[in-house]
């Protein structure tokens, strides 16, 4: 009776550990090539998971800001106008032509010292060229002639000198980019905005 039975058990171990087997790679996170050969995760529905490209800025369309792109002055008067300071600070996050167009924008505004904050923020985590053309703006409303009104943002103001004197010290950075933070910062210090003795001397000519 034993040897009758040894058939039909090592047929169900037999079943049993081919069905734990097929559990195991069914469990198994699914891949599908890529075109280029490489390989990407598949999420629960099945589908590829793959980066969104950058949406299209809606004010590539604005008639407002296609006179202001060519660079145009009275165009870029008029969007500075437009929008205001507030409204061209808005348009910096959507990079490239919209950003350069704020940025040359940004010192012919009316209140454009509310964007003093906001750019000296911004000179700090960019690098390159949009650092310089950052610095630029910077220095553009910095230098502004000073008017009888009072500043309409004093914290972001304080906030823009520290960081242009922060650059302005830093000697790991390009010579070019310190020499505006120094430009800008002495800008500010007319406007009792910084002590000019915190400005480093060393970019002078001799």
């Amino acid at each position: 009776m034993p040897q009758a039975n040894a058939r039909p058990r090592r047929t169900w171990t037999v079943l049993f550990v081919a069905t734990l087997a097929a559990c195991s790679r069914g469990s198994a996170p699914s891949e599908v090539t890529s075109p280029a050969g490489g390989s990407s995760a598949v999420n629960e529905a099945g589908a590829a998971t793959a980066s969104a490209p950058p949406a299209r800025s809606p004010r590539l369309d604005d008639p407002r800001w296609q006179r202001a792109m060519g660079e145009d002055p009275a165009g870029l008067a008029a969007l500075a106008d437009a929008l205001g300071a507030t409204g061209l600070v808005e348009a910096l996050g959507d990079g490239g032509v919209i950003q350069r167009t704020a940025l040359l924008a940004l010192p012919l505004a009316d209140d454009a010292d509310l964007a003093l904050g906001p750019l000296g923020g911004r000179a700090l985590v960019t690098t390159g060229e949009e650092r310089a053309a950052v610095l630029e703006a910077l220095l553009g409303v910095a230098g502004r002639p000073a008017d009888a009104r009072e500043m309409l943002d004093p914290e972001g103001a304080g906030e823009a000198a520290a960081a242009v004197l922060s650059i302005a010290n830093d000697a790991s950075l390009p010579r070019e980019h310190r020499a505006l933070a120094v430009s800008a910062a002495r800008a500010l210090a007319e406007k009792k905005l910084l002590d000019p003795a915190k400005i480093p001397a060393e970019l002078d000519p001799p």
